[in-house]
């Protein structure tokens, strides 16, 4: 199966930040916010390309960003779209104790320091690489019936299938699984 991963436009976190209890809005409350204007203007000319053409279907994470620069890009190529919920980002807090912003990135720099892993004596519990991967692939198999998907989604789960350090917004990789 080829699939076609497309990482999610440009997040627009303001108005969470803005709000009378931004404190309501951490962990998966960040995945709540739309795209930047920027950041559908990036979305609209991703869909240009033509590689999307040659898929059946086009599954998003069920991520706003992700949601939102799907459907540039189905609607550009009357493409179906689904949504699949297991395609979502990385879980930086397994214990749902909403982290601050110090604990995510200690626990952001404990998964790059240890390639992925979670050590035992780690503070803080993560998604690990491997159940990253897992949990993917798993959720991959409901879609074996097409030949090429595009699959919109983000960039610490992409990287579990593309060697590549930094992906930007809306950059494209295609992929055999």
């Amino acid at each position: 199966m080829k699939v076609i991963f497309v990482r999610h436009s440009e997040p627009d976190y303001s108005m969470l930040d803005k709000a009378n209890n931004p404190e309501a809005y951490v962990g998966f409350g960040r995945d709540l916010a739309p795209l930047t204007g920027h950041g559908r203007y990036l979305a609209q000319e991703a869909a240009k390309n033509p590689v999307f053409a040659q898929a059946q279907v086009l599954i998003s994470s069920s991520v706003t960003r992700a949601l939102e620069t799907a459907a540039y890009i189905a609607r550009h190529h009357e493409l179906p779209l689904l949504v699949e919920p297991f395609f979502h980002e990385w879980r930086p807090d397994l214990d749902g104790l909403n982290y601050t912003e110090v604990e995510l990135e200690l626990a952001y720099t404990t998964y790059m320091t240890h390639g992925g892993d979670l050590p035992s004596d780690s503070p803080i519990r993560y998604e690990t690489a491997a159940e990253m991967r897992t949990r993917f692939l798993k959720a991959l198999e409901k879609y074996r019936q097409y030949d090429t998907v595009v699959i919109v989604c983000h960039g610490m789960l992409m990287r579990q299938f593309v060697a590549q350090e930094v992906i930007d917004y809306c950059e494209l990789f295609e992929v055999e699984l």
